[in-house]
C-alpha cells in the first residue's frame, strides 16, 4: 500500500511554471502539449514555423504582391510566439527518462532540419555585379558604403531549371583552380546547356544569333577577356555549354571574374536565385 501511494505521489509531481516556458522556448507548444492540451500544443508547434515560412516566401518570391504581406506574416509569427511563451507559464507533469530522451531527440532533429533553408541572406562586398548589385564602396572621406544585402531563393529551382538572365549564387567548391574554394559567387546566367556562345562586337551571341532576351542579359556589353586560360577569347571562338552546366557572367563585364575565364559551373553548385530584398533578421554571408 505504501509503495502504491509513493508511485501515485511521484506521478502527480509537477514542474514549476517556468520549466514550461523553458521547454516551449526550445519546442513551440511543448508546455501546452505536456499539460494535456494536445491539440493546442500541436497547433503552436506546426503553426508558428509555417507562418514564418510563408512570410519568408512572400519576401523572397518575385511573384508575390509586394513586401508588406511578408513582413506582416513575420511580425505576426513573432507576436504569436511571445503569446505562446506567456501561455506556457503553467505547471507541467514531471517527465520520465524516456520523455526527456524523446524531447531532446525531437529538438536535435528540428535543429538539424533548420539548416534546410527556403531562403538565405547574403551581402555583396564586391562590384562584380554592378550596377545591378552594389558592392562595398569607399567614399572620398575614407568611410565605406556597404554593399547590397540580398535574399537567395533556395527553392527557386526545385521544380524548374535555371534560365538565361537569372542572377544566381553558386558555391565555388570543385569549380576551378582559378577560384578560391568554399566561397559563394553571384553571377548572371548567360548560357544554359546546349547553347553555343560567342562574342562579336561587344555583344553576346547564341548559335550565331545576337541575344536579345532577357533584357538584363541583352543589355550587357562584352569585351573578350585577355587573361589565360579564357573562354570566348575572341570573335572567331565559340563555346558550347555542356549538359548539366551553366555559363555565368558578372554584369560589370569589364571587372568580373566569371565563366569567360574559369569556364562553366555545375548545376549542383547553384545555391539559388537572387531576390534583391534586404533581410535584417539574420546574419548574412558574403558573396563575391
Amino acid at each position: 500500500m505504501t509503495n502504491e501511494n509513493q508511485n501515485q505521489t511521484e506521478s502527480n509531481k509537477m514542474y514549476r511554471p517556468w520549466v514550461g516556458v523553458l521547454l516551449s522556448l526550445f519546442l513551440s507548444g511543448a508546455s501546452q502539449f505536456l499539460a494535456g492540451k494536445r491539440i493546442q500544443g500541436i497547433a503552436w508547434f506546426v503553426g508558428l514555423p509555417l507562418l514564418a515560412i510563408i512570410g519568408a516566401w512572400y519576401l523572397a518570391s518575385p511573384i508575390a504582391p509586394g513586401n508588406l504581406p511578408g513582413f506582416t506574416l513575420l511580425a505576426a509569427s513573432i507576436v504569436l510566439w511571445i503569446v505562446m511563451l506567456v501561455k506556457s507559464y503553467r505547471p507541467i507533469p514531471h517527465l520520465r527518462w524516456f520523455g526527456w530522451i524523446g524531447f531532446i531527440c525531437l529538438f536535435l532533429l528540428l535543429y538539424e532540419a533548420s539548416d534546410f533553408d527556403f531562403v538565405r541572406p547574403f551581402k555583396m562586398p564586391t562590384n562584380s555585379m554592378s550596377p545591378t548589385l552594389q558592392g562595398n564602396t569607399k567614399r572620398a572621406d575614407g568611410t565605406t558604403i556597404f554593399g547590397d544585402k540580398v535574399m537567395v531563393e533556395e527553392y527557386a529551382y526545385w521544380f524548374s531549371r535555371p534560365q538565361r538572365g537569372d542572377i544566381i549564387v553558386f558555391k565555388t567548391d570543385g569549380t576551378s583552380s582559378m577560384l578560391p574554394q568554399n566561397e559563394f559567387f553571384a553571377k548572371r546566367i548567360a548560357g544554359i546547356p546546349g547553347d553555343v556562345l560567342s562574342i562579336q562586337g561587344e555583344r553576346l551571341y547564341n548559335h550565331g544569333q545576337i541575344i536579345s532576351q532577357p533584357t538584363g542579359l541583352a543589355d550587357l556589353k562584352f569585351i573578350p577577356p585577355i587573361a589565360s586560360p579564357v573562354y570566348l577569347a575572341n570573335s572567331s571562338s565559340a563555346y558550347k555549354v555542356p549538359d548539366g552546366s551553366y555559363f555565368v557572367v558578372g554584369d560589370n563585364t569589364t571587372n568580373s571574374l566569371d565563366s569567360r575565364y574559369f569556364g562553366v559551373i555545375s548545376e549542383k553548385n547553384i545555391i539559388g536565385r537572387i531576390s534583391k530584398i534586404y533581410w535584417p533578421l539574420q546574419r548574412a554571408g558574403k558573396i563575391q
